[in-house]
Parts: C-alpha cells; structure tokens; sequence
C-alpha cells in the first residue's frame, strides 16, 4: 500500500528539488559573473577596453559574458544626481558603443540628450523652488530683522528650511520618475542590441 505523506513532507521534498542548481545553471552563471567583473574593472579604469578584457572568450561562452557585462552597463546609465556621475555615465556609454558598434551609436545620443534634458529640467525647477521660497521668506526675515537684528535674519537659508526641502524632495521624485519612464525603454533597447 502507498506511503501517505504529510502536506509538509511534500513541501519539503519540491524546496529541495528547486533548491537544487544543475552544473549548467553554474556555469550560466558563472560565465555572467566574468562579464560583470570584466565590466567592472573597465568601469574602475583597470582594463582600457571591453574589448581587451574579453578577448579571451571562446566565442560559445561569449553570449553569457555579455549578458553579465551588459547587465552592468545598464545599471551605469541612471539619471544623474549631480556632476560626479557623468564620468560613470559616459564610460558605461562608450562600453556599449565598442561592444555593439554602430547599433548603439544610433541610441547613445538619444540617451545622452535625455539625461541633459533632466538636468535642466531638474536645475530649472529648483531655481523656481527657490526663487518663490525666497520671496516667501521675505516677509520672515523682516519679522526676525525687527525683532532680532539684520545679522541673524540674514543668515537664514532657503535650502535648509523644511518646507523647502519638502517641497524639492517632493518635485525632485516627480521629475526622476517622468524623465526614468522615458529612460527605461532606452535602456531596454540597447539590451537588446
């Protein structure tokens, strides 16, 4: 007669069968992981070129190097913060330009245009934040002038004031996420290539 087994002595037994990975699953991965290392390096200035640093794949393994190295490529290309992540921006760009050619060549202008235009459009709206945080302060400062003195009402500082940095916070989520939905389909197509 069968063996009849609890709910959770099968449960048990398909975790283990899917916790299993098979050797090709490893070596999928693995082959990924040498394309993020490579990337990476280029990225740290290590190597001069991607190309350079996969020159020694067997063109059967090549596929899955450059799923990992692509995969890190992507993640270099965000809309920036501020000044310091351009250099990583252009890097990643120029990694996928050697790596696709003249296919790539076609997108990365289109990339980089978007990511100026979020700057602008980004400095253009923390201008205007500030400009009318300003002229609402106006009115503060003259209360704390007559009160307290000029030298302490001078000091106060739009930026630091937590209605501003509310308001930016709230503007600055807005403006990423308009400007990361034109970005994704970008970047999805240069996975593609």
């Amino acid at each position: 007669m069968g063996e009849i087994r609890s709910s959770i002595e099968i449960a048990m037994e398909k975790a283990d069968r899917l916790g299993r990975t098979t050797k090709e699953e490893l070596e999928t991965e693995k082959l990924s992981d040498r394309g993020r290392h490579i990337v990476a390096r280029y990225m740290q200035g290590k190597i001069e070129g991607l190309k350079a640093g996969l020159s020694d794949i067997s063109k059967n393994e090549m596929p899955l190097v450059l799923k990992g190295a692509t995969e890190i490529l992507l993640r270099n290309i965000v809309l920036p913060r501020d000044k310091d992540q351009w250099p990583g921006i252009i890097k990643a760009l120029s990694g996928f330009a050697e790596l696709k050619g003249s296919q790539a060549n076609h997108i990365i202008p289109r990339i980089e245009q978007l990511l100026k235009s979020y700057e602008q459009t980004r400095d253009q709206y923390y201008e205007q934040l500030k400009m009318r945080m300003e002229d609402h302060l106006g009115g503060i400062r003259q209360a704390i002038s007559q009160q307290y003195g000029t030298a302490i009402a001078s000091k106060i500082d739009v930026n630091s004031l937590p209605e501003f940095q509310k308001e930016w916070s709230h503007i600055s989520v807005e403006i990423a996420d308009q400007f990361e939905q034109q970005l994704m389909p970008l970047k999805e197509h240069l996975k593609e290539l």
